[in-house]
């Protein structure tokens, strides 16, 4: 089945250039693997939204995913870190890593 996966990771305090990558970078293998990616940047659109408003965009677009990949570098972000409680807390799975995170069963 296809799923919805929001992409947890950190934000502030990093360059805007590591953080295109390495969320787009996610974004491509989740998709090709035949499921829908949801980028937390798509979902803010806006480098200068203050991160209380940042973070309730992007908990209202986790609350309609399936499931949740963590980045590498989910540990050291606080809004990150809200995200993936939130998941687990709600029972929504989290995956640590990509290769975990099977391709859609083809329904014939």
């Amino acid at each position: 089945m296809k799923q919805k996966i929001y992409i947890a990771g950190k934000v502030t305090g990093l360059p805007i250039a590591d953080c295109t990558i390495k969320f787009g970078t996610a974004q491509k293998q989740i998709e090709a693997l035949g499921h829908e990616a949801v980028n937390p940047l798509a979902v803010v659109n806006d480098w200068q939204c203050p991160w209380d408003l940042a973070m309730r965009k992007c908990i209202t677009a986790l609350m309609n995913c399936q499931s949740v990949l963590a980045l590498d570098n989910h540990d050291s972000s606080p809004g990150a870190r809200i995200e993936l409680q939130l998941a687990l807390h709600l029972g929504i799975p989290v995956y640590y890593d990509i290769k975990h995170i099977k391709e859609p069963q083809k329904v014939y």
